[in-house]
């Protein structure tokens, strides 16, 4: 399903009994009530529930791209623009998605970071061996150098990581190979994230790369990226309002964003 580009949906049950669900139930509040690293807090209580699951059975929807979104996407790539998706799919789906909207072309080689085991050596060696593709290091002349170099790299590679690797390249010793690899990079797919982790993201291409940055989302699992840009676009559409209540310019559709970067935006 996820390959056919379909949204998918596992479905699972688990029978607690009541003492085992009160007990939770007590934490999972007291989690959503914490004032302090509320998202860790609740990730964990969830991670605690959700074990030894059976599995029932599994839901594929067609989330249809709106009119006009692979041109849109084709002429802000164009302009100079770089793209960076941060998604809640699966990798399949998003990979999926990417060709679909003239994110990713069949030219391109895909570098796909995708460690479950949460190995950061394999990360780092992952990494370097990429970098050196581009005959490069990782050091910090080079990164200082593409600070200032802005031109759009050549459109031969785009990088796709998961919410697992992300993790740990969002690491101190690996946030600066990981810009520098995605700098050399056209576009860059980051899936199964979590809200918290999109402004993560945002954030680090803002500080590390001395840019400005736009967000543009739909939803509320948006809001976060959207308030940590420096200019946050929401759509009204089917997934409510929070995105554009929390977003500077409101449009009704993605393909409504050429007029406002391109035009308005100069």
């Amino acid at each position: 399903f996820a390959r056919e580009g379909l949204r998918t949906l596992c479905v699972a049950e688990r029978d607690l009994d009541e003492e085992q669900y009160e007990e939770w139930s007590r934490d999972h509040d007291l989690a959503a009530q914490a004032l302090q690293d509320r998202e860790e807090k609740l990730e964990e209580t969830a991670d605690r529930i959700e074990r030894d699951l059976m599995l029932l059975g599994g839901t594929a929807i067609e989330d249809r791209l709106q009119d006009g979104v692979p041109d849109t996407i084709a002429l802000l790539g164009d302009a100079g623009i770089k793209l960076w998706v941060l998604t809640g799919d699966k990798v399949e789906t998003a990979i999926n998605i990417g060709f679909s909207c003239n994110l990713l072309s069949n030219e391109m080689d895909l570098i796909v970071f995708d460690q479950q085991d949460g190995d950061l050596e394999a990360v780092t060696a992952s990494l370097d061996r990429h970098l050196q593709t581009f005959n490069m290091t990782g050091s910090d002349e080079e990164l200082a150098a593409a600070r200032l170099n802005h031109e759009p790299p050549e459109p031969t590679h785009a990088v796709v990581i998961d919410g697992e690797t992300l993790k740990l390249v969002l690491h101190d010793k690996l946030r600066q190979k990981f810009l520098l690899l995605c700098k050399q990079c056209r576009s860059v797919l980051c899936c199964r994230v979590s809200p918290s982790q999109k402004a993560a993201v945002v954030q680090l291409v803002k500080a590390g790369l001395d840019v400005m940055a736009l967000s543009i989302g739909d939803g509320a699992n948006d809001v976060a990226m959207i308030q940590e840009a420096d200019v946050g676009v929401g759509i009204a559409g089917e997934e409510g309002r929070q995105a554009v209540m929390s977003a500077d310019y409101a449009i009704g559709q993605f393909r409504f964003l050429q007029r406002l970067v391109l035009v308005h935006g100069r």
